[in-house]
């Protein structure tokens, strides 16, 4: 089963202060990880990951989907103040040495 890594960037903070007023202080810069488990360090707003989720679930589980005509997608989230970059984490090949 195909089981990418995902990053999540925030490409965009639409705030005069470039932090986002909810209670996670979003900041542009800041890149989660999804994996099995949803990122903790530094924490992403619920909203925001909900928002994230279908998308990076159907990321995670496929190399490219039939529609997809870039490597990356922008989420906003459902406040309009963040915007999310997501991407697949290519893995490097591994190596036939100990096989």
């Amino acid at each position: 089963m195909i089981n990418h890594t995902i990053q999540c960037e925030v490409v965009e903070v639409r705030t005069e202060s470039g932090v986002c007023p909810g209670t996670a202080r979003t900041r542009q810069g800041e890149t989660y990880t999804f994996g099995a488990r949803t990122p903790d360090t530094p924490g992403i707003c619920v909203n925001a990951f909900n928002a994230l989720q279908p998308m990076s679930l159907a990321m995670r589980l496929t190399d490219k989907m039939s529609w997809e005509k870039k490597e990356t997608f922008d989420v906003t989230c459902p406040h309009g103040v963040v915007i999310y970059r997501i991407s697949r984490l290519k893995k490097a090949p591994e190596s036939a040495e100990g096989a």
